[in-house]
């Protein structure tokens, strides 16, 4: 004999479960994690003037409240959401540090930019320090993502070390619809602006 099953015989769990199932922030349709790369699309274009400096770009530091391999989303001045169901691949630090580190490689301003583990001397020393990385909810339209990085460039000679250059760089971009991909993308798209920011700084500084 088949028992329909009438809505007191759901428990008060079963409801509270579904209920945090199906809730989401960004458009998701199945209940599987998905990891996403971060990248900086590199423009076409000339090098710059090759300097005789060796560059040394150090693992960057982030700011606690963003130090968070799930999507971070902003619903409110002071309230934030992680997402369990999207996440960066790797942490944060790796991957902006491991972006800015290729992206300065391919600038042509220095003699070399060198790779982790390198035994050679650096003439300068790059630092980082990630400031903001979410995407912004708090509008009625589509999420802004938001990056922002503090870099200082660091002189060294004779075991003494000098900051002769340091700025903070901040970049907002509209995800073109309400999608984990989208906001990734945008958060592309801000690393692309700042990282050439910086460039042109580097190249008049230098």
């Amino acid at each position: 004999m088949t028992r329909a099953l009438c809505p007191r015989c759901v428990s008060v769990p079963a409801l509270l479960l579904l209920a945090l199932v199906g809730s989401g922030c960004l458009g998701r349709h199945s209940y599987t994690k998905r990891q996403f790369v971060l990248a900086a699309a590199r423009p076409a274009q000339p090098p710059g003037q090759t300097r005789d400096i060796v560059l040394a770009v150090r693992s960057f530091t982030v700011d606690p409240t963003y130090d968070s391999r799930g999507l971070l989303y902003r619903k409110g001045e002071a309230e934030y959401q992680s997402d369990f169901y999207h996440e960066f691949l790797i942490a944060p630090q790796a991957f902006i540090t491991s972006q800015t580190r290729n992206w300065l490689a391919q600038s042509g301003l220095f003699k070399t930019v060198l790779e982790p583990g390198s035994l050679l001397e650096a003439t300068h020393v790059l630092e980082g320090s990630v400031l903001a990385l979410y995407g912004d909810l708090r509008g009625p339209s589509l999420p802004q993502a938001v990056l922002q990085i503090r870099f200082f460039l660091i002189v060294t000679q004779d075991s003494k070390f000098q900051i002769v250059f340091t700025r903070d760089y901040r970049a907002s971009h509209e995800a073109q619809e309400k999608t984990a991909d989208a906001l990734v993308a945008a958060l592309g798209q801000c690393l692309a602006q700042i990282l050439s920011e910086l460039e042109k700084d580097l190249g008049t500084v230098l």
